[in-house]
């Protein structure tokens, strides 16, 4: 039998008097920005007061959270974001309006510094820009020509041994290329090298246990997120295990800025030219850190396999080109970085069947750039923007493009490290099985910024069906904090870290079935931002805003019109603004006239001990409210779950579901099953146990 106390009595008075607050004089629509995106100050007191009170924030302490195991690895950026559920979508528009802005701006090098700060690797902040006269380097003289300066870069070797420097005849074929052209070669080689030496330096280089035993260690290291026994989690491979023991991350993470500080400069630069004419032919030069390969500007078909050995940076001058094989990835043997640039062009890039294809940063930096076109990228598994123990990226400047990752791991995915796809504009479709899409597993932050566009992202059905989940993919994509569950199995449990989707403009669609959205898992946090369109969304459990095990999820939609699961029949429960076991869910619609289908354990529901929000800013909304069977007794619209005693510390954790709409005229359509007294115009709540808590308002706050 369900157990449901009394409210206060000032909340049952309102309740029953359908009482309406008119909206104060400064409560008018504040307009499209991110950062007035928070709950007004009255109603999320009124909303505590009614559930845990005045003594305590809606939120957990560090010492509450402590309870729960399995947190090796923990960030701390995720750990302090428990203590106040408002915190979450603040720091989140904080942070996302930085990567947008960054993002639209070029500002590559900032972009990775503040990827790598969420994941406690602080490194580069406020690093010096790189300048546009002379080469940015003290090693070589700023008024060197550039035949010149390609000629001395072994000036700036520091690995074991000087390479030996081009020779006259090698220096003399270099200064046959545009003068733009060289410029960006030099430029791109001067990065990498000094990235390579910070990398370098005080250790083995990591160059020979790329190219003789890479393939077996990256093998051995995956194997901990895919071995099972007994269904559960469990690996006999300890080689992920070692590394995180002894990691050093400051150097790789300052690495990878300085790198991509000198990379922004050479793209300014090169795009300032605006260099005509390029010639067609194929070119290869040696330079300190392995082969450079230049490739003309006609219809190439360029093999990896094809080109010499150890070849890092492989440029592009135009025409509609097919790449296959492995380019600007660390893990093919090149060493500490990787580069791959096309210049123009619809282009087609195959990474093949194997792994760590275009734009991985294996135990190194790995990054592929395409200027422009309509471009198409396909790879295995582990690329198109993803860092193991390192950093990918992948910038494309504009078009309409397609990614697809067969697999998993791509799209901005990244284990102990940081994974970047940046699209700048176009109308795009990502398309993946699983763990990718803006995906952070421990150490990691996943980022996918995609900044305008009428966009698809798309994680197939077929990708990871488990019963488990009802026949549904688990998607564990779209904005996913991932981490490693292993209680159940070898005991080696691993937190998650930040998975992050923005996207800035366009009318876009979302589709997954569970785990998807901005979503956390195991001490992780996912976030999904989108910041303007009329959007659709299609999931299934766990989705939307979703967490559970200690982690947090939260989906932000700004503005448009937008669906949310209407007309999806695969669609099931726990999603919208919904955690379970001492998560924290959040679902925030900031303006719009939208459409909901709601169904069991959604839409502000907090189940075993845990925190969820649905708030919908304003606009004209319906709500449809259709329980299924079998799915849980416990509706939508600000509830709770109740279980009988532990007889531990979960006992004194308050599950706490919230829902608001504060603007517009809206429908509450159905079965709701929870929620009691959810509708326009009124306050609701109910206290099932002493813990736990159901709140709602559907009141006018904004015009």
């Amino acid at each position: 039998m369900r157990l449901v106390l009394l409210v206060p009595l000032a909340l049952v008075c309102s309740v029953l008097l359908g009482a309406e607050d008119a909206p104060p004089a400064d409560r008018a629509w504040p307009g499209g920005g991110r950062a007035e995106l928070s709950v007004p100050e009255d109603l999320w007191e009124r909303a505590r007061a009614a559930t845990v009170g005045g003594s305590r924030a809606l939120g957990y302490s560090g010492d509450e959270m402590r309870g729960y195991g399995g947190r090796a690895q923990l960030l701390r950026s995720v750990e302090n974001l428990f203590r106040d559920v408002r915190s979450i979508p603040r720091e989140s528009g904080r942070i996302t309006d930085e990567l947008l802005l960054l993002g639209a701006e070029g500002r590559i090098d900032e972009l990775l510094q503040r990827c790598g700060s969420l994941i406690d690797m602080p490194a580069g902040r406020n690093f010096p820009p790189v300048p546009g006269e002379g080469w940015g380097v003290a090693w070589l003289d700023p008024a060197l020509a550039p035949a010149e300066a390609f000629r001395l870069l072994g000036r700036g070797w520091r690995g074991t041994a000087p390479p030996p420097a081009p020779d006259e005849a090698e220096g003399a074929r270099f200064a046959t290329l545009p003068g733009p052209v060289q410029r960006l070669v030099i430029r791109c080689c001067v990065g990498a090298m000094e990235a390579a030496g910070w990398m370098l330096e005080g250790d083995p280089p990591p160059a020979p246990l790329l190219a003789q035993a890479g393939p077996e260690l990256w093998r051995r290291m995956r194997r901990p997120w895919l071995d099972e026994e007994f269904g559960q989690a469990a690996t006999r491979a300890h080689d992920l295990f070692d590394l995180l023991d002894r990691r050093d991350a400051s150097r790789p993470a300052y690495a990878s800025v300085l790198f991509a500080a000198h990379l922004k400069r050479a793209v300014e630069e090169w795009r300032a030219a605006a260099a005509a004419g390029m010639p067609e032919g194929l070119w290869v030069f040696a330079s300190p850190i392995g082969p450079v390969v230049v490739s003309g500007s006609g219809d190439d078909r360029i093999e990896a396999a094809a080109l010499p050995g150890g070849s890092w940076l492989v440029l592009d001058l135009g025409g509609k080109d097919h790449w296959q094989g492995g380019f600007g990835a660390s893990f093919q043997g090149t060493g500490a970085v990787a580069l791959a640039v096309d210049l123009a062009g619809d282009d087609v890039w195959e990474g093949g069947d194997a792994p760590f294809g275009l734009g991985c940063g294996f135990m190194g930096i790995g990054a592929l750039l395409d200027l422009g076109g309509n471009d198409r990228y396909a790879i295995a598994e582990s690329g198109l923007g993803c860092g193991w123990f390192g950093t990918g990226l992948l910038w494309d400047f504009g078009g309409d493009d397609t990614y697809v990752v067969k697999t998993r791991w791509g799209q901005g995915a990244a284990h102990v490290g940081v994974g970047v796809l940046l699209d700048l504009s176009g109308n795009d479709r990502y398309e993946c099985a699983e763990q990718s899409q803006g995906m952070g597993a421990t150490l990691g932050c996943g980022l996918l910024l995609d900044l305008s566009g009428h966009d698809v992202y798309w994680c197939r059905d077929d990708g990871n069906v488990s019963a488990l989940y009802l026949g549904q993919s688990v998607a564990m994509a779209q904005g996913c904090g991932y981490g490693r569950r292993a209680d159940l199995g070898d005991g080696r449990s691993l937190a998650g870290g930040w998975g992050l989707l923005v996207d800035g403009a366009g009318n876009d669609r979302y589709h997954a079935q569970c785990w998807a959205q901005g979503c956390g898992y195991w001490w992780g946090i996912g976030v999904l931002e989108d910041r303007a369109g009329d959007d659709i969304y299609e999931n299934g459990k766990y989705s939307l805003g979703a967490a559970a095990h200690f982690a947090i999820g939260l989906q932000v939609d700004l503005a448009g019109d937008d669906r949310y699961n209407v007309g999806v029949a695969t669609t099931k429960n726990q999603f919208q603004g919904h955690a379970r076991d001492g998560a924290i869910g959040i679902s925030i619609d900031g303006d719009g006239n939208d459409r909901y289908a709601l169904k069991n354990l959604c839409a502000g529901c907090a189940d075993l001990g845990s925190l969820a929000l649905l708030w919908d800013r304003r606009g004209d909304d319906v709500y449809e409210a259709a329980m299924e069977e079998g799915l849980g007794d416990t509706g939508p619209f600000g509830t709770s779950t109740v279980y009988p005693p532990f007889r531990s510390y979960r006992d004194d954790l308050p599950a706490v579901g919230l829902f608001f709409d504060t603007g517009g005229t809206d429908s509450y359509r159905g079965d709701p099953r929870g929620g009691a007294g959810a509708r326009d115009g009124a306050r609701w709540g109910e206290r099932r146990a002493p813990h736990a808590h159901g709140y709602g308002e559907d009141v006018a706050l904004y015009r």
